[in-house]
């Protein structure tokens, strides 16, 4: 698929993600996924999730589940070079442009922010990424940065890595694929369906 053909989908894949998202009982979506994401979480972890922007599924309830059951939960940063940051989680933070994304500056400019590195994946259990779709060989399109690619080179294999979608987001068909682009594991929907693909 050409660059142009790929930026359409994404063109078309966000419109339905705000249509979905306007649909979306917050309050229900986020108890499913905390629900859906705790069943498969090896005790005790280091998990690493995002917080979810108001269009995303939201992820703020399962960053609380997730501590509460002793889990140790690592959220990204976006640095202006497009790699990811990680940090603690905090619970009840919620996401929006000024926390998940650091334009200028370097980590220890910032008082008080306990930074992991840019290659935190490595020690994590499980990986919990955003994406607007997945498609049934684990194929996920992203936003179009590539900032989770490159930061997927750092996981423990091991470690399985789930995107969480909007119900309906999931491909039938197959997603273009580049060549930087690593598959996901499974996907969890808003309604709590867990879909293991790999």
């Amino acid at each position: 698929m050409s660059p142009q053909g790929k930026r359409d989908l994404r063109h078309a894949a966000r419109a339905r993600r705000r249509e979905l998202a306007e649909a979306m009982d917050g309050d229900a979506a986020a108890a499913a996924i905390a629900e859906a994401v705790l069943r498969f979480v090896p005790d005790p972890s280091r998990v690493a999730v995002y917080e979810s922007l108001p269009d995303e599924p939201p992820t703020g309830r399962l960053v609380e589940a997730l501590i509460a059951a002793g889990h140790e939960v690592i959220v990204p940063v976006l640095l202006a070079d497009w790699s990811l940051e990680w940090r603690y989680a905090v619970p009840g933070a919620s996401g929006d442009r000024g926390t998940v994304t650091r334009p200028t500056g370097s980590p220890d400019t910032d008082a008080g922010a306990d930074w992991l590195g840019t290659d935190a994946l490595a020690t994590c259990d499980l990986v919990v990424t955003p994406g607007l779709s997945v498609d049934p060989h684990g194929t996920r399109l992203g936003q179009g940065g590539g900032c989770y690619d490159r930061a997927l080179v750092h996981r423990d294999p091991a470690a399985p890595v789930v995107t969480l979608l909007h119900e309906g987001e999931q491909s039938e068909s197959d997603l273009p694929v580049d060549e930087h682009d690593l598959p996901v594991d499974g996907y969890v929907t808003t309604s709590g369906r867990v879909v293991r693909l790999r």
